[in-house]
């Protein structure tokens, strides 16, 4: 009997060790698993704020490259405003030239007709 009964001690003992490794074990791994579900959670806010940063940033983006747009259309509008009004100096100035040029004209004539009405009043 006391064989039996130090037999079921020594039983008792070595599933009470084994148990104990297992149960270590699970919580080991219990504890593993929670370390990697947040690490998986910590990705996945990371990849969101990611997908926000990105998402502003395209607006953003957007929204700058329209007032680009609008910027590059207002200058070539202003452009052309001093291109139309360069042609219309260089018209005016054309056309004043003309006119100088017809006045220098008119006055060599009136000289001229001047000195034939003298000359027509002496003879």
């Amino acid at each position: 009997m006391k064989a039996k009964n130090i037999i079921i001690v020594l039983l008792m003992g070595v599933f009470t060790s084994f148990y104990t490794q297992v149960s270590a074990q699970a919580t080991q791994n219990e504890q593993e698993l929670a370390i990697e579900q947040d690490s998986i959670k910590q990705k996945a806010q990371a990849d969101k704020k990611r997908l926000n940063d990105a998402a502003i940033l395209r607006s953003t983006t957007k929204s700058e490259a329209k007032a680009a747009k609008a910027n590059a259309k207002e200058a070539d509008r202003i452009e052309d405003d001093a291109s139309a009004a360069a042609k219309q100096a260089k018209q005016a100035s054309k056309l004043e030239a003309k006119a100088q040029r017809n006045r220098i004209k008119a006055d060599r004539q009136a000289k001229k007709a001047a000195k034939a009405v003298e000359k027509s009043s002496y003879n």
